[in-house]
């Protein structure tokens, strides 16, 4: 037990005093891997995609954004919002989840899209930012809002961010359902 605990604090010290460059390796490892289960799900349910195997392109992509933009903006975001939003109790915490959700959850959501639709080489980048932002959104509030309330009220400023690439962990596999979703041309586009 007291390795762990050893191991925990290195890592914890990691964090303190080196953030950014531990949050630049931990969250891209946990986009990739959500993507990883991902993929590892669908080729248990479908013979076809088992036989195909991993798709390492998409992996890459989700890699490079988290490595990108995640870690980076969130690592910045959360200084930010410490500094302007102090933690004392619970309002605070309540305070922080919604302005996080409102401003960073926004943010990150309307650049994954299209940086992914830009690194798959689609032609119309916003596409799927028009046709899932608001679902995705949605889906958004009601997992991070609850996540993020007790990351504000229970977790020490410098574990902030890998926290919540944990709880990315779970997201980013919902984010990659929604991104294999199917976008259907509206009628007014078509």
């Amino acid at each position: 037990m007291q390795r762990v605990a050893s191991k925990f604090g290195r890592f914890s010290a990691l964090f303190r005093e080196r953030p950014l460059v531990a949050n630049m390796v931990t969250y891209p490892t946990l986009y990739v891997a959500a993507e990883f289960t991902q993929q590892t799900v669908l080729m248990s349910l479908d013979e076809s995609r088992r036989k195909l195997g991993y798709d390492w392109k998409i992996m890459l992509r989700y890699m490079v954004f988290a490595t990108t933009v995640s870690a980076p903006f969130l690592n910045y975001w959360y200084r930010y919002l410490d500094r302007v939003i102090p933690s004392r109790g619970t309002k605070e915490a309540i305070q922080k989840a919604l302005t996080d959700q409102a401003v960073s959850s926004s943010i990150i959501l309307a650049v994954f899209y299209p940086a992914m639709s830009a690194m798959e080489g689609k032609e119309d980048i916003f596409a799927e930012l028009k046709a899932k932002f608001v679902p995705t959104y949605k889906l958004s509030c009601c997992f991070w809002i609850p996540a993020q309330c007790i990351n504000f009220f229970l977790v020490p400023p410098h574990l902030r961010v890998v926290t919540v690439g944990i709880c990315s962990f779970a997201w980013v596999n919902i984010l990659c359902i929604m991104k294999r979703m199917t976008v259907k041309a509206r009628e007014e586009d078509a």
